[in-house]
């Protein structure tokens, strides 16, 4: 008897002791499930932007930001790429005058490309003549490995699978090729490389290595992978008409023939083709900056010359520089107004317009949205979509405030404004002082002697953009 209730007594205290605990543990199961899940919400993918500065110490650099499930962002760190940048652009004569278009230091679009399974980063280098591959994680970046870029001013790159191609747009033009492994790491393919020399012919040599408003724009392999583009914004010699290389590539994603160009005409409003997507049905969008328009091309099997799919629409606004495709919507960033130096013209702002794509080309959608900042020189330049299973995000650079702008791209098209993000080194206010003011800066700032820097060369030039 005594026994017994000894072991009724025991049983007891256990059941005293371990309820609690069962009850703790039942209460930490769903708290743990949330900490996953608001980790999760809170770490959903990253957004890049790189730097393209010259600067001594700390040359150019890929800004990470975190990407939480609503779209926001939060900065995680600077990380060198060990090359320089291309800096602020010098002010421009190639129209008779000195312009100064500073915001746009590359002249270019894919500057800075994400792998498909996002694991490899890689970043044109154009003050160094390199290209920068780095492999992402959650928590930054850890560079792999710097190569020569094969060629001047690299300020483009198109990747599929196995293979990067680097558009050198300095002098004559050149595509180098190089193989990419599961280490991100890069190697040269020579034999796969092409001049340029026979598409570029007007392309304006000054400021030195060229003009980037007449220079080659960007690369990018067509979506099945067997053609490889080209766009050439063109030169005064062309009345900026400009046109598009289509490669053949073969199975290894190697240039394969000859390129076919398809000439463009400021007469007919498709002048200075520059940045592309590619839709659904793997046509071309098409931005043509001469003449303030975009376009839907079909690429020819056979010729592999453009045919146009209806005619070029507006975009509203000067300058159409970058393009950014989500479903059937496109969104186009208008440079803005270019000001003479007598000030005559508003410098900027940049301009978000959006288009849907209807199958026989494009349609305005009615998104036209001025960048927020009200600063002098704060130019439209590069963007990206992020599509993330239920919501869409745009992301847009804004170099003269050092910020990007954050909009959630809504089922009908719109954009709704979920706010900025800074982290960027503010860029040059083109009507800085008076004559000779931003008109005496005529040279690239990684060509000038490192003692006697232009001022401008000290101030933010963030280009090149990429995300998931």
């Amino acid at each position: 008897m005594l026994f017994t209730r000894s072991i009724r007594a025991d049983v007891a205290r256990a059941v005293k002791t371990l309820v609690p605990s069962v009850l703790a543990g039942a209460l930490l199961i769903p708290h743990t499930a949330f900490a996953r899940e608001e980790s999760r919400r809170l770490h959903a993918g990253a957004v890049f932007v790189m730097s393209n500065s010259t600067d001594a110490v700390r040359g150019n650099e890929i800004v990470m930001y975190r990407r939480s499930e609503s779209g926001a962002l939060s900065l995680v760190g600077y990380f060198p790429s060990q090359g320089k940048g291309s800096g602020p652009s010098p002010t421009s004569t190639v129209f008779g005058s000195p312009v100064p278009a500073t915001a746009d230091g590359l002249g270019s679009s894919d500057s800075l490309v994400l792998s498909r399974n996002h694991r490899c980063l890689f970043a044109a280098n154009a003050g160094s003549n390199s290209v920068s591959a780095f492999r992402v994680y959650p928590t930054g970046l850890a560079l792999v490995k710097v190569v020569d870029s094969g060629g001047i001013f690299p300020v483009s790159l198109a990747l599929n699978r196995t293979m990067l191609y680097v558009l050198n747009s300095g002098q004559e033009g050149h595509l180098a090729a190089f193989s990419v492994n599961q280490q991100c790491e890069l190697k040269a393919m020579p034999e796969a490389n092409q001049s340029l020399a026979a598409f570029t012919t007007d392309v304006f040599p000054n400021p030195a290595p060229n003009e980037v408003l007449t220079t080659a724009a960007q690369v990018s392999f067509t979506p099945h992978g067997r053609q490889l583009v080209v766009s050439v914004k063109g030169g005064p010699a062309s009345a900026f008409g400009g046109r598009v290389v289509v490669f053949p590539v073969d199975e290894k994603g190697m240039i394969a023939g000859a390129g076919t160009a398809t000439s463009f005409s400021v007469n007919e409003q498709t002048g200075g083709p520059f940045s592309f997507v590619f839709d659904d049905q793997e046509r071309l969008i098409l931005t043509q900056v001469n003449s303030t328009t975009a376009a839907v091309y079909r690429i020819d099997e056979k010729t592999l010359a453009l045919e146009a799919v209806g005619s070029p629409i507006s975009t509203k606004y000067p300058f159409p520089c970058w393009i950014a495709r989500s479903g059937r919507y496109v969104y186009v960033v208008n440079f803005g107004h270019i000001p003479a130096t007598n000030g005559g013209n508003p410098d900027g702002p940049g301009v978000i317009v959006g288009f849907t794509n209807i199958g026989g080309g494009l349609q305005d959608n009615g998104v036209e949205e001025a960048f927020p900042d009200a600063l002098v020189g704060n130019h439209g330049i590069d963007l990206t979509v992020v599509d993330a299973g239920d919501a869409s995000y745009l992301y847009f650079v804004q170099p003269r405030a050092g910020k990007i702008g954050i909009r959630r791209i809504n089922a009908n098209g719109t954009l709704s404004a979920l706010g900025e993000v800074g982290g960027l080194l503010p860029g040059v206010d083109p009507f800085a002082g008076t004559n000779p003011g931003i008109s005496a800066f005529q040279e690239r700032c990684f060509l000038q002697d490192p003692d006697s820097l232009s001022p401008e060369c000290s101030r933010g030039s963030a280009q090149g953009i990429a995300g998931y």
